[in-house]
């Protein structure tokens, strides 16, 4: 799972949470797994996920699922702002602007999801795996 803009939040362990657009070939199944199109499993509950600085670059960590839901970007609490690793809602939202354009439709869906970061020794042990 990449994480350009947030990278240091995931490896501090301050980050608990991201967003990600829905799109329109996804699908949600008994509440533990995000699906493509074709039944591809995206994201599921309960398995580890690398953690990459940018696209086609070297794991820096892995986590663990711990939940998914679908919600829209304007819903986001101010306690999912701090699980997100931002000290408000606010600070989360302009990031998510920066991001996606001043002009993002902050009433689209996105998919969030919980996790929680792998201790190094456990990180390295699944890799071998």
């Amino acid at each position: 799972m990449i994480f350009a803009h947030t990278l240091d939040q995931v490896i501090t362990g301050k980050k608990r949470q991201t967003r990600r657009l829905v799109k329109a070939d996804e699908g949600f199944e008994d509440n533990r797994r995000i699906t493509k199109k074709g039944n591809r499993t995206l994201y599921e509950v309960g398995k580890s996920y690398a953690v990459q600085p940018n696209r086609g670059k070297k794991a820096v960590a892995r986590i663990l699922l711990t939940g998914l839901r679908k919600e829209r970007v304007d819903s986001i609490t101010d306690s999912d702002a701090r699980a997100e690793g931002f000290s408000s809602r606010e600070a989360f939202l302009a990031t998510w602007r920066a991001i996606h354009g001043e002009d993002v439709d902050l009433s689209r869906e996105v998919w969030v999801i919980e996790f929680e970061l792998y201790p190094q020794a456990e990180a390295l042990k699944t890799k071998v795996q």
